[in-house]
């Protein structure tokens, strides 16, 4: 049996339910471990996607501060962050089903050397460490523009796409000088973070590799799965009273319309 059925929905939308218990430990192994590499595809295929998006945009000379450019290039950067813990995981809370906060960073620890063995070499690859250079400037935007504003500072420049040039933050990041924060330097393949910058251009093959690299390794791990894998009994639950979704969704949309940013609905709804 294959380790994933989907349960038919009422509005024709299947929900797809996958098993992590198989018929015997290696096999239960294998499936729960195909879960993270389901992740890690995914989050590496958004950004190899939101990467490309990013450049074909720029390359066809938008605005230099176009938002959906830089929204596709803040996507691609998260789902780096999530391979990058998945593989490379820090501290992590406690679980539930452990006792100890040691118990679930031990977990963590050996799920992402488990990982990086099934992926090879491309798992532990300079660039997917590199992310970690612009973790703090990209989730800490706040604090950034706090260090900012100093008596003396006069001038920002923050988020645009350049053409070769670009006004960078100081070294000792002091003086009646403009700062310079987010650029995308799309000819080149870099995204700036004040002077800390990420080859986008390198980030983007990594992923590349390392879904091939899944690809492989799934197929290994599919041939430890035999015989009957478990599902359990599955209970399907409303997640609102009927007619409610369609209501939230009318005043949603009419709010949208009275605040100037309307929606077309989509065909056949």
């Amino acid at each position: 049996m294959a380790d994933r059925v989907s349960i038919p929905h009422l509005q024709q939308r299947r929900i797809p339910m996958r098993s992590l218990k198989g018929a015997n430990p290696v096999a239960s192994e294998a499936l729960r471990d195909m879960v993270y590499l389901d992740e890690l595809d995914r989050q590496a295929g958004i950004v190899n996607n939101s990467i490309a998006f990013a450049w074909r945009r720029a390359a066809a000379e938008c605005s230099p501060t176009d938002a959906k450019v830089w929204s596709a290039l803040q996507a691609a950067l998260f789902a780096a962050i999530i391979v990058q813990r998945i593989l490379h995981p820090g501290g992590v809370r406690q679980y539930p089903h452990h006792k100890t906060p040691k118990e679930s960073r031990d977990f963590a620890r050996r799920r992402g050397q488990r990982l990086r063995d099934l992926l090879g070499e491309i798992a532990d690859a300079e660039i997917i460490r590199l992310t970690k250079e612009v973790r703090d400037p990209f989730e800490h935007v706040d604090e950034r523009l706090d260090q900012l504003m100093t008596p003396d500072a006069v001038a920002l420049s923050d988020w645009y796409i350049s053409a070769g040039k670009a006004l960078l933050t100081p070294e000792n990041g002091l003086g009646t000088v403009g700062y310079g924060l987010r650029v995308f330097y799309p000819d080149g393949g870099f995204l700036y973070f004040g002077r800390e910058k990420l080859d986008l251009y390198q980030l983007d093959l990594a992923m590349l590799q390392l879904r091939a690299a899944i690809g492989a390794a799934q197929g290994d791990l599919q041939k430890k799965i035999r015989g009957r894998n478990m599902f359990g009994g599955s209970q399907l639950v409303d997640l609102l009273p009927e007619g409610h979704g369609h209501r939230r969704t009318e005043y949603w949309l009419a709010e949208r319309q009275r605040l100037g940013h309307g929606l077309t609905r989509p065909t056949g709804r």
